[in-house]
């Protein structure tokens, strides 16, 4: 099989860590840095992973501060939050080939549909990172538990180039699971960030501290299933027994800030209009009520105005 060029949009917490799997895994990786791109070409990119170092030294990191130095990719991973997806148009189409699968590793619902059609392609491909991993720095990147991915396709043409991908993240020692459709994928990630990533920022605490809460732990609860109601109504199917068992898990995983909690702290813009806007507009055109998913929605709205009048 022909070696694929890879190129990582975002080399932060899931850039970072996916794309230096990829790198040891013995794949052709380049990584467009933004702020971090001084200090990764003399220090290199460091994971520090409770599976192991996933580092990469200077001398072998493919580091670019521009899209226009990166070269025409196979695959482009985007790990940018989506409070940034007004500038990927722009960043990847120097990068494109007739085959590239833009691949979108990001939260929420609604992005696949909108980037095909500003790029033109007729599938796109989305990922779910189940991983608990943060940016601790410059080119820092800490890994505390988890890392499997769920991918899907935008466009069933995209199928065999998605599965090929899928193939070099298990030879690189990423599970992966590959669904069909990237709408069910999302739905099922969702079911966990609606409430978790919402509700850590609102009451400022990390999973454990939630979870040892049983009223918190039970309005996580009512919010997931507002949140499978609407994916229901959708056509996407969610068992009602993964509920539980992402309750059941999140209770066991290590102490983790989520990303909303971690923007909120740091002042940055929090993800609302793909994880939560996107998910009101849906369910309210299927005639399902999620008033407590709205309250939330409600209340993070309050904090990122908070956090942008203040910065």
């Amino acid at each position: 099989m022909v070696s694929k060029t890879y190129v990582v949009i975002g080399a932060g917490a899931i850039g970072g860590y996916y794309g230096a799997r990829l790198h040891h895994g013995g794949h052709d990786v380049h990584f467009l840095f933004n702020t971090d791109y001084d200090y990764v070409c003399a220090n290199g990119l460091s994971v520090d992973s409770h599976y192991g170092d996933f580092s990469i030294s200077p001398e072998r990191l493919n580091a670019h501060g521009s899209s226009q130095t990166v070269p025409k990719a196979d695959v482009v991973l985007v790990a940018l939050k989506t409070t940034q997806n007004d500038v990927l148009e722009s960043l990847i189409r120097p990068m494109l080939k007739p085959e590239t699968l833009v691949v979108l590793l990001q939260n929420g619902i609604g992005a696949e549909p909108a980037l095909a059609a500003k790029l033109g392609l007729d599938h796109i491909a989305g990922g779910l990172c189940f991983i608990c991993s943060n940016k601790t720095g410059p080119g820092q990147i800490q890994h505390i538990d988890y890392g499997r991915l769920t991918m899907g396709v935008y466009g069933e043409s995209g199928m065999p180039a998605l599965n090929d991908v899928a193939a070099d993240f298990r030879q690189s020692g990423v599970d992966v699971d590959v669904e069909c459709s990237i709408m069910d994928a999302r739905w099922k990630k969702l079911l966990w960030n609606v409430p978790f990533n919402g509700l850590s920022a609102v009451l400022d605490t990390d999973t454990s501290l939630m979870m040892a809460c049983p009223q918190t732990a039970d309005l996580a609860k009512a919010i997931m299933l507002e949140v499978r109601e609407a994916a229901l109504a959708s056509g996407s199917t969610i068992d009602l027994s993964m509920v539980d068992t992402m309750l059941a898990n999140t209770a066991k995983m290590k102490p983790y800030l989520t990303s909303m909690l971690l923007d909120k702290r740091n002042r940055r813009e929090m993800e609302l209009q793909y994880m939560y806007k996107n998910v009101l507009d849906l369910a309210d055109g299927l005639g399902v009520e999620m008033p407590k998913t709205e309250m939330l929605y409600q209340q993070l709205c309050f904090i990122n105005l908070q956090t942008a009048n203040n910065r």
